[in-house]
């Protein structure tokens, strides 16, 4: 019987995550974290952008819902991510999240399998882009 780590090959892409942006998920307190700018339109325009945008806290937990849901409680006890915002995301935008498998090697505690990720938008525009990795067991 194979482990969970003989069955990932690099190259290998994970399931992703799919989300709709709506102003209802941009202004909860948590996520707007008190600035309008994520749920006040017209205090968006007066800043120069076209409409409110989402924090990068959303993004960033797309794609850990992503890593959760392909490596489980490995995850949750050795997972780590490095990302970057390049682009806004607004309401009305389907958000993405995806991962490539880019790398696995032995460690003492298990199989370390690094991984590129990102978020894209529905027009197939990177917002949300860097790497994680997890030890899987």
């Amino acid at each position: 019987m194979l482990t969970a780590a003989e069955q990932l090959a690099i190259g290998q892409e994970i399931a992703p995550t799919v989300k709709q942006m709506t102003i209802e998920r941009m202004s909860r307190p948590l996520m707007a974290g008190g600035n309008p700018i994520h749920y006040d339109a017209a205090f968006a325009r007066n800043t120069g952008l076209p409409g409110p945008i989402a924090t990068g806290v959303m993004s960033s937990a797309f794609l850990s819902e992503m890593l959760t849901k392909a490596f489980g409680v490995d995850w949750i006890r050795s997972g780590s991510m490095d990302v970057k915002f390049i682009r806004p995301i607004y309401a009305g935008d389907t958000v993405t999240a995806r991962g490539r498998i880019t790398g696995k090697r032995e460690t003492s505690t298990g199989v370390r399998i690094a991984l590129e990720i990102w978020c894209e938008t529905q027009r197939g525009e990177p917002v949300t882009v860097g790497t994680a990795s997890v030890v899987v067991h």
